[in-house]
């Protein structure tokens, strides 16, 4: 989005000012079938608006041949998530400004764009044929292993990261084979500032491209206690059968221990585990693009085109919530169809994953890594019954020179902010039948 205006300029310390841009999205659309899960009740939602509208403005910026600055503010429109009728508050617009990028890159050799380091605040993407499901690397976490489609402002076509830290790139064999190097600070989760170390290595051919990639999320801790929180809550126990005060044995989560236990202020119980925010996750990419089967003249640069990725969220097995490997794995398949050159892509995604938790409420309010629970003998698996499968249709046409016309519908993890800008405890979109759509128009001015 956007459209450079004006020509090269020099200042006197040798700053070229490269291009400068400026642009807006439009956007609608509804949940036309949805859930509001909360406190254990469902209720249900149906034809609730989604709309926002973004504005931005970035300058591009280059240093002799090697230094180049990217610095952009942008501001989100938008209308909070109201499933039920209210006082107006909770329904009128709001304003969120935010930086859209600020960052520096050095490269490695004049104009050459094999080997350099950015640093700053950025998109990132690692997998570009996502348009909505998967780059599970770093939009998801560990324990638990929340999956996220955006960050309840940007809605369509999201499928990056925005990163705030370094970036080191180095391809080779004519770009086809590529290593990137991450430090990637956490900002939107508490506790903030935890870093992330990430590597990824792929390769890039014509037909079929793959990559592999691991990160050990919130690797380095700048306050390890509250990675690991030392809350009764988040402790694994066992406690031993008492006659005299009437205690059966029990062994699981302290939260779901009988009340004498909890009630019993000389802790009759054994810690066997604390749940902390800290794993590593894993992630495998593969592509290949069969458009040469399609005539050139109808064909589109990313017609026919089949990719998958798969991600393990947390390689190690703890106690009650994440004792099966294949819970903490998200698998995601996607084909490009043809679009004879009447729409730029049209995609379609795939995705299942059956952790079967899914409510944010502790993890995010108490930077608690573990789930909501209402029943800790059945694990919510009757009350909640968890869409194992996500889907996804993105399709995009570049009308002119100044518009470009998007369009989504899915079921997937979808997330609103409400009037406190706080996340919805649960994916909106929860039963198999549940779906919504967006429109948005991107102008350049």
């Amino acid at each position: 989005m956007g459209l450079a205006m004006g020509a090269r300029a020099e200042d006197s310390t040798g700053v070229r000012f490269e291009e400068f841009r400026a642009g807006a999205d439009l956007e609608f659309g509804q949940i036309v079938k949805g859930e509001n899960r909360n406190a254990g009740l469902t209720f249900p939602l149906n034809d609730i608006g989604m709309y926002r509208n973004i504005v931005f403005l970035e300058q591009n910026a280059t240093y002799g041949d090697s230094w180049e600055f990217n610095l952009g503010l942008k501001g989100i429109l938008w209308w909070p998530f109201s499933p039920q009728q209210t006082v107006p508050v909770t329904r009128t617009i709001r304003v969120e400004p935010r930086p859209s990028i600020a960052k520096i890159k050095k490269l490695f050799g004049p104009g050459d764009e094999s080997h350099y380091l950015e640093a700053g605040y950025f998109p990132y993407k690692y997998n570009p044929d996502a348009r909505n499901l998967g780059e599970y690397l770093y939009r998801s976490g560990t324990y638990p292993g929340v999956i996220s489609n955006g960050d309840g402002y940007h809605l369509i076509n999201n499928a990056y990261f925005e990163a705030y830290g370094l970036h080191f790139h180095y391809s080779s064999f004519g770009d086809r084979l590529s290593q990137d190097i991450n430090l990637f600070s956490e900002l939107m989760t508490y506790p903030i500032g935890d870093i992330t170390p990430g590597y990824e290595i792929s390769w890039n051919g014509s037909l079929l491209k793959f990559g592999i990639g691991a990160a050990y999320n919130r690797g380095i801790s700048f306050n390890p206690s509250k990675t690991r929180p030392r809350k009764k809550e988040n402790t694994y126990i066992e406690a031993q059968a008492n006659p005299t005060k009437g205690t059966p044995y029990y062994k699981g989560p302290y939260s779901g221990a009988p009340a004498a236990i909890q009630g019993d202020t000389t802790d009759p119980y054994q810690v066997l585990h604390t749940w902390g925010l800290q794993g590593i996750k894993l992630m495998a990419r593969a592509a290949v693009d069969l458009g040469f089967l399609i005539p050139e003249r109808v064909r589109g640069p990313e017609d026919l085109r089949l990719f998958g990725e798969v991600g393990v969220l947390g390689v190690e097995d703890q106690p009650y919530y994440y004792e099966k490997l294949t819970e903490r794995m998200p698998v995601m398949a996607g084909f490009n169809l043809p679009t004879l050159q009447l729409l730029d892509v049209i995609s379609l995604q795939v995705e299942y994953y059956s952790s079967p938790f899914n409510g944010i409420k502790a993890y995010t309010e108490s930077s608690l890594p573990i789930w909501t629970v209402q029943d800790y003998q059945t694990r919510d698996a009757d009350a909640l019954k968890v869409n194992k499968w996500k889907w996804s249709a993105y399709a995009s046409k570049q009308l002119n020179r100044l518009l470009k016309l998007n369009a989504q519908v899915a079921n997937d993890h979808l997330r609103l902010r409400t009037f406190d800008a706080s996340l919805s405890q649960y994916d909106l979109t929860q039963s198999p039948n549940n779906w919504y759509y967006l429109v948005n128009m991107e102008m350049s001015l």
